[in-house]
């Protein structure tokens, strides 16, 4: 097949050209001891080297599966890099999941070794050791010692590697060139939202297309910085790790979800890929700080991000700089009031890519008034996974972009979204008839997400298709559109629409307590616990309220009618979110049917 983009074919090509122009840059900088320590692209080349070799000398063979279960940090990196050169295949498993979930994925994968980051993951695998049917050795990320001679740290392991080199008469380039394109890559554990994930198969050319593709469609500019704090067990933040570092850039490992504000202000990010939640929190917190303002200063932001509002539409959007009066004033907004956002991000953000999930076009529109641009993409596991982001200059908010170079789209009749290229798996593991449920005998991908396509190719997603809602009265509902209107109350953290076979749609929300609490500070509203505030009907009325306003624009059957509080936040450890922040909508109505029951009662 002809492609718009001679391509580089594998990982370990890709890694060869960063190499060469870029050897002497820093690469990855880690906070250690309170200090960001800092690996230029020839340090981490012998680390990868030596990584790989570790893995020789302990009989790892191509094609055998080598796990990582870990947070973000170099030596996950150093890893992949090691495993993509010597043919291993990577089996990935997010640090978040219980023992039970890692022990699938280890049997499911057959993985032979496993690297783990600190003595607390060595000790979840070593619980469920006895079920493990493949595994033979673990290796620690952190300096940490153990007697069982299969546990290695991560230093002793590397120079088992050093000595394995000296004996061998090979190098990291001799094997990392003969990887081909149809290469199995790796097996990226989907979250799924029911039941025990499916391992999707990527090869090297899945992924070394889609960094070119990505490149080719952003031209993101090389000697810039990157904060990274997505889990790379995650696609996305894997695909944007491999792109940023093959274009020459220096990637700052984020210290933990908690500590991203503060290393924003550290790292001072060029480019950032985020979930829309981090926006979310960001945009949240400056509303509710304007909103313990003096009216004075509440006049003076809401005149700025007025002025900021009507140069995204007219120029940000396009981007473009405004020039006559408005530039002036925009000048004058930004000074007094819209840098301050800017430096929550660090204050030399470029753009943002914000996927994983549809980004609010509130949150796009307030973000580009202050001059954060942030681009929407989006994608599956299953497409390595940027199929579509939008455009730097036509940004739609609301929307993705077209597909990016060699990737196909359709809307099939039912209104699925379906994809076709290089980017699509080669399949699910051990799971041959899966496969065939998704990718059709014309190569065609079935995403399982409803969408429309404008006039400029621009993909709207509108919902899953297994989410859709039927009512009682039969009516079709996709509920994603509802929780994004409402989820525009500063009020609401979490939520969840219900209704299917019931005559009308309801809710589980979760309160955005410290939005609430500011609320109930300024109502003068005196509470002695969280749960006591949470449970007083003022605050029903008040999100009541909130939602009133903001679903006039639904059709009657889409208005919530009912909804209730769960005592808790929904979160990985109490199974309502997948490791990558999606509800599952179907543990909620189980864990909640009661609840749920009596708002039709």
């Amino acid at each position: 097949m002809a492609y718009q983009i001679d391509y580089i074919e594998t990982l370990p090509a890709l890694f060869s050209d960063a190499l060469k122009k870029n050897a002497e840059m820093v690469a990855f900088y880690v906070k250690k001891d309170n200090e960001w320590q800092g690996y230029t692209y020839r340090a981490i080349r012998d680390l990868v080297e030596k990584t790989a070799m570790g893995l020789d000398a302990l009989g790892v063979k191509t094609g055998d599966r080598i796990a990582i279960q870990s947070e973000n940090r170099p030596e996950w990196v150093i890893t992949d890099f090691a495993c993509a050169h010597f043919g291993y295949v990577t089996a990935t498993i997010y640090p978040t999941l219980v023992e039970k979930q890692v022990e699938y994925i280890l049997n499911d994968s057959d993985a032979k070794v496993v690297f783990a980051s600190s003595f607390d993951d060595v000790k979840k695998i070593l619980s469920v050791r006895d079920k493990l049917h493949h595994l033979k050795h673990i290796i620690v990320f952190d300096n940490v010692e153990f007697s069982d001679p299969n546990i290695l740290n991560f230093q002793e392991f590397l120079k088992i590697g050093s000595e394995h080199k000296t004996k061998v008469d090979f190098t990291l380039e001799s094997r990392g060139a003969e990887r081909t394109k149809d290469d199995l890559w790796t097996i990226i554990y989907t979250s799924g939202t029911t039941g025990m994930p499916k391992g999707v198969m990527l090869t090297q050319f899945n992924i070394s297309t889609n960094i070119q593709a990505a490149q080719a469609t952003l031209h993101f500019k090389s000697g810039c910085r990157w904060l990274s704090f997505l889990p790379l067990s995650h696609s996305l933040e894997r695909v944007g790790i491999h792109m940023a570092f093959w274009i020459g850039s220096t990637i700052y490992f984020a210290e933990g979800i908690l500590k991203v504000p503060d290393n924003l202000k550290e790292a001072k990010p060029h480019y950032l890929v985020s979930v829309p939640r981090l926006y979310e929190k960001i945009y949240a917190k400056v509303l509710d700080n304007i909103a313990q303002s003096s009216p004075l200063k509440q006049k003076i932001f809401y005149w700025a991000n007025n002025i900021g509002s009507d140069v995204a539409q007219k120029y940000i959007q396009k981007d473009l700089k405004p020039g006559g009066f408005l530039g002036f004033k925009y000048r004058l907004a930004t000074k007094l009031v819209l840098s301050k956002i800017m430096d929550a991000f660090g204050g030399h953000f470029i753009f943002g890519i914000s996927g994983g999930a549809p980004l609010s076009k509130t949150i796009g529109e307030f973000f580009a008034a202050a001059g954060i641009v942030i681009l929407e993409g989006f994608g599956l596991t299953e497409t390595t996974p940027v199929t579509n982001v939008t455009l730097r200059n036509n940004i739609k908010f609301g929307k993705v972009g077209p597909t990016m170079p060699d990737i196909e789209m359709k809307i099939a009749d039912d209104g699925e979204v379906l994809f076709r290229g290089p980017n699509i798996m080669k399949g699910y593991w051990k799971q041959e008839a899966a496969t065939k449920e998704v990718i059709d005998e014309d190569g065609w991908l079935h995403s399982g997400d409803i969408g429309t396509v404008d006039e400029d190719g621009y993909l709207q997603i509108t919902d899953r298709k297994k989410n859709i809602i039927v009512t009682s009265g039969g009516k079709n509902i996709a509920p994603f559109q509802i929780e994004t209107g409402l989820s525009k109350s500063r009020y609401i953290d979490q939520i969840v629409v219900l209704g299917d076979r019931r005559n009308y749609l309801t809710a589980a929300i979760v309160p955005a307590q410290e939005a609430v609490e500011l609320w109930a500070k300024a109502s003068g509203i005196s509470y002695s616990s969280w749960d006591e505030l949470r449970d007083r009907p003022e605050v029903y009325a008040l999100i009541e309220k909130d939602i009133q306003t903001l679903q006039t624009e639904f059709a009657r059957y889409e208005q919530v009618k009912k909804f209730f509080f769960p005592p808790e936040p929904f979160t990985i450890d109490g199974g309502e979110l997948t490791p990558s922040m999606k509800i599952k909508r179907k543990v909620v109505e189980e864990k909640y049917k009661k609840e749920i029951d009596s708002l039709y009662s």
